[in-house]
């Protein structure tokens, strides 16, 4: 059976096909705040790249994620902060048309969709934490691939966690580290990160999520993944140290920090959730347990 992953980001779309061990990757044309006609093209043309790359007639599985609050129905994302146009589509017609009869949508967060396409990849032990930074900022924590859960079907929205202010203003983990706020402040913030050190402004506030994560949900491996995340390899050892300093006795003092391989792993990881999950007699609906 062959899958098809799409991860709707903030200015591009990321798509995997996945037939048995073959796995193929495209990206869609990048776009800034498009209209709803736009991005349906843009993603569209991308599947149909996918499509002829991977020489697929047609989908047996399909998996997507959409950033946003999605509406009780899980049919459309009622409301979404960096791609408001997402807003006025029915999240059935982001999937190819190329499709089995019958085949299942299914709905997950990127943040979980990226965490799960890492785990199926290292399968690291024990607890991960791991933290998707690009446009902005989610979390998934999975023990031993399964899904962590608080309140409804997340682990809380890790990127509205307060780590600073701004004039008596509180600013949250995704204005501080996420490449909207980054971008902000510097247009050239990727080419600055290698210089930063533990009490640049970006890199204090994400230590300061990291302490509060410790705290919380105790991870053995914390992975920061996301095009963002990726680059903040080049400042693991400032992470590590302003981590551990006085850092919770609650927390395992063996954890472990690494980092993405690839800006595809939330496409990738949706993919393999439709296709193990995938089931020959469901309508194309959303799974109403969304993970």
């Amino acid at each position: 059976m062959r899958a098809i992953g799409i991860d709707i980001g903030g200015t591009s779309a990321k798509l995997a096909a996945i037939q048995g061990d073959r796995t193929l990757t495209v990206r869609s044309a990048e776009y800034a705040n498009p209209g709803p006609a736009e991005l349906l093209r843009l993603v569209r043309q991308a599947a149909a790249d996918l499509r002829k790359q991977s020489n697929a007639t047609e989908w047996g599985a399909v998996g997507l994620c959409v950033p946003g609050k999605l509406n009780p129905g899980r049919t459309r994302v009622e409301y979404s902060v960096n791609l408001p146009s997402l807003q006025q589509i029915d999240l059935a017609d982001l999937a190819p048309s190329e499709r089995q009869s019958g085949a299942a949508l299914f709905l997950a967060s990127d943040a979980f969709a990226a965490a799960f396409g890492y785990w199926n990849l290292h399968r690291p032990g024990g607890r991960l934490l791991a933290i998707s930074i690009g446009t902005g900022v989610g979390a998934s924590v999975l023990d031993d691939g399964k899904p962590v859960l608080i309140t409804g079907e997340t682990p809380g929205y890790f990127g509205q966690i307060e780590v600073g202010e701004d004039n008596g203003r509180p600013v949250t983990l995704e204005e501080t580290i996420g490449a909207k706020g980054l971008r902000a402040r510097d247009a050239r913030f990727l080419e600055s990160m290698p210089s930063w050190s533990e009490q640049t402004p970006p890199l204090r506030g994400l230590i300061r999520g990291l302490r509060i994560a410790h705290a919380i949900y105790r991870p053995d491996t914390i992975a920061l993944l996301g095009y963002v995340g990726m680059k903040l390899a080049s400042v693991k050892t400032h992470i590590e140290r302003g981590v551990n300093q006085g850092l919770t006795r609650v927390a395992n003092p063996n954890w472990s920090l690494v980092f993405g391989d690839s800006t595809f792993l939330a496409a990738i990881g949706v993919a393999q959730l439709a296709l193990t999950r995938a089931r020959p007699e469901v309508s194309l609906t959303p799974d109403p347990k969304g993970q």
